[in-house]
């Protein structure tokens, strides 16, 4: 990645004011934003016994900050304390899920899901921003119908 740092910032090699924002709800209720999530998990292509170890690696390495509503969020990864979570992982974030499958969120696991795409956000913020976007123009004729 190429970044353009500020004088104050070239010194630490890192933007002081580099910030992410906290998954929303309604990211977690569209289930084009899940899917995406879940495919680009899947497409890193880490093992369920390492992926708890490479997200809280991931948050721990992230110099900026996360936020919500303008104050700074502190994420809950006690959330992934369970006796379940490689199974989960293998399961949600191992897997991708396919096109014809509506993707559904679990109420037991929204704030897990939700951990785990603002950390991912940390790390790819492009990427992350393309989940859940659809092109506007889909290339079909014009219908006849009106």
């Amino acid at each position: 990645m190429n970044y353009s740092l500020c004088a104050r910032c070239i010194s630490s090699g890192y933007c002081k004011n580099s910030t992410r924002q906290l998954v929303r709800d309604a990211q977690l209720e569209d289930p084009e934003y899940l899917r995406d999530l879940r495919n680009f998990a899947a497409s890193l292509k880490i093992s369920a016994d390492h992926w708890l170890d490479y997200l809280m690696d991931m948050y721990r390495d992230f110099s900026g900050r996360i936020v919500s509503k303008g104050q700074d969020v502190f994420l809950d990864t006690e959330v992934f304390e369970t006796d379940s979570i490689r199974e989960w992982l293998r399961d949600w974030a191992c897997a991708s899920i396919p096109e014809h499958v509506r993707p559904r969120l679990r109420e037991e696991s929204r704030e897990r899901i939700r951990v785990l795409a603002t950390i991912l956000s940390t790390r790819f913020p492009f990427e992350a921003g393309l989940w859940g976007v659809r092109a506007a123009n889909d290339n079909r004729p014009p219908s006849t119908e009106r």
